[in-house]
């Protein structure tokens, strides 16, 4: 059967599909929606399609993709490939070929020969109903740069889309069994200590039903918290020892979301026009990344943005190629000049001069 409800998917629909079938059968809040499982190999699907949107409703609706490649326990491909948010019904069809086709993409084609991956030759596809809501954004049910058993979460206004692309600085909790810390916010708390515990609360559910530590996508609408996917934490860093955290002047100060430290040139990057100058081991330097530019992340030796958060996708990007990352340093673009020698310390959030060891 070309289309697969979300309940029941299986293997065979990809990993986040098979993942959210789990949480929808184990009584969590998912969004109802169906799979597609090969999209590229069945045509079948379009015949019937209008069926199960039917069975939604009006919409809108996102469309995503879920390779069985993707979400893995070492490699997740986040970003990687086609989402599209928004979907209206006479649009979802065109969704669905842009997410199948997506796995030969450069960046995916890229993020795979750097992981020692094959890059999905084809890719299953989800439409769900489209969540509206207030607050959202993504949990680690461990903290990905120390490695502590801490709920780490990042959280902004509307869609969570603009947290995982890391086109916004998000306000960021840690809690630690029953107390919440507000690491990080943007002129107002979002979460209310209570919600933070509830997510927290949520997430080590979520834990306990995989066994392992979990990368959470959730959104809050109205009073409800939906859970939007659910996957493995692909790297488990160990809690660091204490050390120096530069050894030259400190120029900026970002969010640690990488660990290690590199040093290399700076290599300012505004748009793709910039991309021929990018040389291996430049440190990779710009407002924001987005999945085009992971041919260039393959290639550094670190990388500093002006935005962003730790449970960001080029965060979690960064930490898969095993480069220091630095995110949410603002000026990064201006202060770190064109070709100027710096060290990069993803453990501790700063970026300095190269100073000697």
């Amino acid at each position: 059967m070309p289309i697969v409800p979300l309940p029941d998917a299986s293997e065979r629909c990809g990993a986040k599909a098979r993942n959210l079938g789990r949480l929808l059968r184990a009584g969590f809040r998912v969004p109802d929606g169906f799979v597609i499982p090969d999209p590229l190999g069945d045509p079948g699907w379009e015949r019937e399609i209008d069926i199960g949107l039917r069975r939604l409703g009006p919409g809108p609706f996102a469309v995503r993709s879920s390779a069985l490649a993707e979400d893995g326990v070492e490699c997740s491909f986040a970003g990687q490939l086609t989402t599209t948010l928004g979907t209206t019904s006479a649009e979802v069809i065109e969704a669905v070929h842009r997410s199948a086709a997506s796995g030969s993409s450069p960046e995916a084609v890229a993020y795979a020969a750097r992981t020692d991956r094959e890059a999905p030759a084809s890719v299953g596809v989800i439409v769900q109903v489209m969540v509206q809501p207030e607050t959202a954004g993504v949990m680690f049910t461990r903290h990905p740069v120390t490695g502590t058993e801490q709920v780490v979460i990042e959280a902004a206004r509307g869609l969570g889309g603009t947290v995982v692309a890391g086109t916004v600085t998000p306000e960021a909790y840690l809690v630690d069994g029953a107390h919440v810390q507000v690491a990080r916010h943007r002129g107002g708390q979002l979460l209310t200590t209570a919600q933070a515990l509830a997510l927290a609360a949520l997430g080590r559910d979520i834990e306990s039903l995989f066994g392992r530590p979990q990368d959470i996508e959730w959104a809050i609408a109205g009073d409800e918290i939906r859970v939007l996917q659910a996957r493995p934490i692909t790297t488990a860093p160990t809690a660091a020892p204490p050390v120096r955290a530069t050894s030259g002047d400190v120029l900026l100060t970002g969010v640690a979301a990488s660990p290690g430290t590199a040093v290399g040139p700076a290599r300012i990057i505004g748009s793709l026009d910039d991309f021929a100058r990018f040389r291996p081991d430049d440190v990779l330097v710009c407002r924001t990344t987005s999945p085009a530019w992971t041919p260039l992340l393959a290639r550094a030796c670190a990388v500093v943005t002006e935005t962003g958060g730790m449970l960001a996708h080029a965060a979690i990007v960064a930490r898969e190629f095993g480069i220091p990352a630095v995110l949410a340093a603002p000026g990064a673009m201006t202060i770190l000049t064109e070709g100027r020698l710096v060290r990069v310390d993803g453990t501790h959030g700063h970026v300095g001069t190269a100073g000697r060891n």
